[in-house]
């Protein structure tokens, strides 16, 4: 019955992890606090298990079934947390889970993959405490995060835009130097994302970029931006965003061209046609809808 439990520990993991990443894309902040906690109570206790069991001389727990290294599960829960935590405000939160993970390397029995993911999020952990210090407004330290994001895994470049631009807004300073220096590599940004994460962070960073653009008074910009951002959330199918990035559309469409509202119309039309493909009865003729047997 003991083995069963262990067993049944390390599905939950797995699970606990897909939800996780689920959470954070619906941005559910406080679930995810939640479920980020339960994630690292049960691989602490895998992890500490198979300990007292090598200590004893006793066969170790199979992790095989684990998706990745019992480090990234240590890793992961803790950053989840920590973003949640930023999201509500909470910063203290957040610097304390990032301590965390910011040092993995005690861990024993790590292996080749294992050490790979601690490396990784020790560049997380830095990565990271700019962010806090960006969004507590030392905005002294964006040219040294600017070069972090350069020398960065390319994964680092949506969540670092995502940064800058939150801390543009709520600290009210512009940025435009460092978004420049990124211009050509959001430019060439295509969108095609499968995974639930860098679907958020893409449609977040168009988002903001249109915030800040209104912010600054560059209704023009924001508005195309704005645009491309419903589109692309509709296409990856991005409830969340697109609920967001309309609301920022219809806030300021007395700002937009003929052209802007003409092509906002047309994509709502295009959407409405898709919708009621699905209903029986009725359809859809361009400007009225029409019953059909």
């Amino acid at each position: 019955m003991f083995k069963s439990a262990i067993l049944e520990s390390v599905s939950d993991i797995n699970l606990l992890t897909d939800i996780l990443k689920e959470e954070f894309s619906n941005e559910n902040w406080e679930s995810m606090v939640h479920i980020a906690d339960k994630l690292y109570t049960s691989i602490k206790g895998l992890y500490e298990e198979n300990q007292l069991r090598q200590a004893k001389e006793q066969p170790r727990v199979d992790t095989g079934r684990l998706k990745r290294s019992v480090a990234f599960y240590f890793g992961f829960s803790m950053v989840m947390k920590g973003i949640a935590l930023q999201k509500m405000g909470d910063y203290e939160g957040t610097r304390d889970c990032i301590e965390k993970y910011s040092e993995l390397g005690w861990m024993y029995g790590l292996g080749e993959e294992g050490q790979a993911d601690v490396a990784h999020f020790k560049m997380l952990a830095r990565a990271n405490t700019y962010v806090l210090d960006l969004l507590e407004g030392k905005m002294d330290v964006l040219p040294e995060y600017v070069q972090f994001i350069h020398n960065a895994e390319e994964v680092e470049l949506l969540p670092g835009i995502i940064t800058i631009l939150e801390s543009a807004i709520k600290n009210n300073h512009n940025v435009d130097w460092a978004l420049e220096e990124f211009e050509i590599q959001l430019n060439a940004l295509d969108g095609e994302y499968e995974e639930e994460a860098n679907i958020r962070y893409y449609i977040d960073h168009l988002y903001l970029m249109a915030l800040y653009n209104f912010k600054n008074g560059r209704y023009f910009n924001a508005l195309n931006i704005t645009l491309n951002g419903l589109r692309m959330s509709d296409k990856l199918k991005d409830d969340t965003g697109y609920k967001k990035i309309n609301a920022l559309f219809v806030t300021f469409s007395t700002h937009a061209t003929k052209e802007q509202l003409n092509e906002y119309n047309a994509l709502n039309k295009t959407i409405l046609e898709r919708v009621l493909k699905d209903e029986k009865g009725i359809r859809f003729d361009g400007s009225s809808f029409v019953s059909v047997r």
